[in-house]
């Protein structure tokens, strides 16, 4: 077998093996500012996570796609695959949010986040995340640094005088 078969097979076991730490019933709780914003969180695996936002709901004053319904999309986009690498027990917590507006959203339906892993170190994670309208047109471009708290990265915690 070629070495690039052995490794598609090995990245295929590696996905299904794959459990993620939350499911789409955790995603969709009522107090969740996603839900509010009817952000849905579509495919996640540890090298892409996507989502839809409506544009319903999520509109400026003059009509076009809220620039913080983009950050918002970004953000639970880019912190659900910081969650993914962080692992079981691990915590995440947001450093950065940038986001690059190109052009406005307008009309019916919805657009697409697909969120990818720029820079996945011990401790910090960095992702971009497209967001796409309808004909596929990138409309912004979000950059997300996450600090991990990956479970049993620290030693033990020093014993505490009374």
């Amino acid at each position: 077998m070629s070495q690039a078969v052995t490794e598609n097979v090995a990245q295929d076991a590696e996905q299904e093996r794959f459990e993620a730490p939350f499911d789409m019933e955790t995603l969709t709780r009522p107090d969740l500012l996603t839900t509010s914003l009817g952000i849905v969180v579509t495919d996640w695996n540890p090298k892409r996570v996507t989502g839809t936002l409506p544009l319903d709901g999520s509109r400026q004053y003059y009509g076009f796609l809220h620039g913080g319904a983009s950050a918002a999309l970004i953000e639970t986009l880019g912190s659900l695959a910081a969650v993914l690498e962080a692992g079981p027990g691990g915590m995440v917590l947001g450093q950065e949010l940038s986001v690059t507006h190109h052009r406005a959203a307008r009309g019916s339906g919805s657009v697409t986040g697909i969120c990818t892993p720029l820079f996945l170190g011990t401790s910090v994670a960095t992702y971009e995340v497209a967001v796409l309208d309808q004909r596929d047109r990138r409309i912004a471009t979000g950059r997300i640094t996450c600090q991990l708290r990956r479970r049993g990265a620290r030693g033990a915690e020093p014993e505490r005088k009374a």
